[in-house]
């Protein structure tokens, strides 16, 4: 049993030094790894965010803002089903979260209800306050089905925002019903990380209505300001507006901040015709690149089918017109049309820089948010704090290790614990290598787990060594002896490390933050303890039976 054959001696050295090849880069020193190729050398563990540093963010999702605007919306779609129906409404008020609406005459209440079936497919409930006056709302179903469906996208929009920019192991996942978890190791300006994430980047592109003057009393109702973020001088003083601490402190949605700031600043707006021309909806994707013509920075974006005929056709019948494009309810820039564009796609020009444009594409490309996010938690991790975390476990981790090779060492001499000792050393050596390519993080726990790994990689040796001790005493010979003690061993070994792997893949699978950073440590040197104190101790084993053949075995 311990002769194995060529080919299974040679895979086994292969896996080894394949694992120490992967290792090396987390343990030779930085002086040396300049030297090293790129490729080669970053395939190091990632920090985590307790080790390395990093920021911690709550992002509030405006739930009640979303239902706000809804309701705003579907009174908006009643109207055209009244006229229809020929009803003749005293009032459609929207409310936070419902819709009233006052009859002139209750003998049209029958169908006003009719009417509002053909409204979000039938779905809303309507309830007669007195015989003049309906609300509708949401069922209670469907609303939280709402809200968990605008949780889980604006999720899904931050971790594609999140991964975009290159960031490794982020921690995204919802807390409660209406908050957003964020944890990203190694970032060194949250302000901007908090940008990316919090812009809503909803874009549409609208027409300009230039014969409305600036600042013009009378408005025809086609037509809505909206800030001018083309121009230094607006731009600037739209930037100011939105930071400025009595605005975002009244949470306003972004339509009611650029009415707001229109009201205040009439010539730092444009006239904007209501109608959206193309929806952001139709963009399949954005590229910061730079103009051929002048090198100056832009974004090159590409329509779906549907949007690119109807960029098309409007560029078509309006050329010579002014073009918005409006970044959450801003003009971000105003281009003339100069020729039809049909082939799909266009580009945004502006004052922009290179950073800007790469900003602007990551959020488009990853779409919009369904609802505003609100910082309410910011800690920002130091990495002073992760260093001295990493000398203590390091620290734990050496001294830990020393006592285990010490106790092999007396309890089965210098062969058989010196071949255990190995065996701990290759377990470590292949849960580094391990971390490296699945890209997983090493967190503190994740040190704590490293450091029962050692302990544990020896037990299963401690088990074979004392199984060969007893068959030894009963008169085999060491071939035999050894042979008996893997046989023996090897179904205890098999059954205490599954069931610890099963804890590990649990604890991983519904835990979270320091519970998964030590789950993934414990469960990676328990696979790899099985390979390093089973078969590769029994490939070494077999090879020095067969140079030394000892007489009888000294453990």
């Amino acid at each position: 049993m311990l002769q194995l054959p060529r080919w299974q001696n040679w895979t086994i050295i292969g896996v080894t030094l394949v694992s120490i090849l992967l290792s090396l880069p987390n343990i030779i020193p930085a002086a040396i790894g300049r030297y090293l190729p790129d490729w080669y050398a970053g395939g190091v563990v990632n920090l985590g965010l307790d080790l390395r540093g990093g920021v911690h963010l709550v992002f509030d999702v405006d739930m009640r803002g979303v239902v706000r605007q809804r309701m705003s919306d579907i009174a908006d779609s009643l109207r055209p089903e009244f006229r229809k129906a020929q009803v003749t409404p005293r009032d459609i008020v929207s409310e936070a979260a419902s819709v009233t609406v006052t009859l002139r005459d209750a003998a049209d209440a029958p169908k006003a209800v009719a009417a509002i079936r053909n409204v979000e497919g039938g779905i809303l409930l309507v309830t007669t306050v007195t015989p003049t006056t309906l609300r509708i709302e949401y069922p209670p179903a469907e609303l939280a089905r709402r809200k968990q469906q605008i949780l889980d996208q604006s999720i899904e929009v931050v971790r594609k925002r999140i991964d975009s920019t290159g960031t490794k192991e982020p921690t995204i996942q919802r807390q409660g019903d209406e908050r957003i978890l964020v944890q990203v190791p190694g970032i060194e300006d949250p302000d901007a990380l908090i940008r990316i994430v919090s812009t809503t980047a909803q874009m549409r592109f609208h027409l300009l209505d230039e014969s409305v003057p600036p600042g013009a009393a009378t408005t025809p109702p086609t037509v809505m300001w909206r800030p001018d973020a083309d121009r230094p001088g607006p731009r600037e003083a739209w930037e100011r507006f939105i930071v400025d601490p009595e605005i975002v402190k009244r949470k306003l949605e972004p339509k009611d901040k650029a009415e707001a700031f229109c009201r205040a600043q009439p010539l730092n707006c444009l006239p904007v015709r209501k109608r959206v021309v193309v929806g952001g909806e139709d963009l399949t994707d954005a590229q910061g690149t730079f103009d051929p013509q002048n090198s100056r920075p832009i974004v090159r974006f590409s329509f779906t089918p549907t949007g690119g005929r109807a960029f098309c056709r409007v560029t078509t019948d309006n050329v010579g017109v002014r073009l918005a494009i409006l970044l959450d309810e801003a003009v971000i820039s105003a281009p003339n049309i100069q020729q039809p564009i049909c082939g799909g796609s266009g580009i945004i020009t502006g004052q922009f820089t290179p950073e800007s444009t790469s900003a602007l594409a990551l959020q488009l490309r990853s779409g919009a948010l369904p609802a505003t996010l609100t910082v309410i938690e910011r800690r920002t991790v130091g990495a002073d704090l992760g260093a001295d975390a990493i000398r203590a476990g390091t620290i734990a981790a050496f001294v830990g290790t020393a006592l285990v090779v010490l106790f092999m060492f007396l309890c089965y001499g210098p062969i058989f614990g010196g071949f255990a000792n190995l065996a701990m050393l290759v377990n470590l050596l292949m849960v580094l290598a391990g971390m490296s390519v699945l890209g997983a993080s090493l967190t503190l726990p994740g040190i704590a787990g490293l450091v029962l790994t050692v302990g544990m990689a020896v037990d299963s040796n401690v088990l074979i060594y004392e199984r060969v001790r007893e068959e030894q005493a009963l008169g085999r010979s060491p071939i035999n002896a050894l042979a008996a003690g893997y046989e023996k061993a090897m179904s205890s070994i098999v059954d205490a490390n599954l069931t610890a792997l099963i804890a590990g893949v649990l604890m991983f699978g519904f835990g979270s933050g320091p519970i998964k950073g030590f789950a993934v440590t414990l469960s990676l040197g328990l696979l790899t303890s099985m390979f390093s104190a089973t078969i590769f101790t029994r490939m070494v084993l077999g090879l020095w039976l067969r140079w030394r053949r000892p007489k009888e075995l000294v453990i």
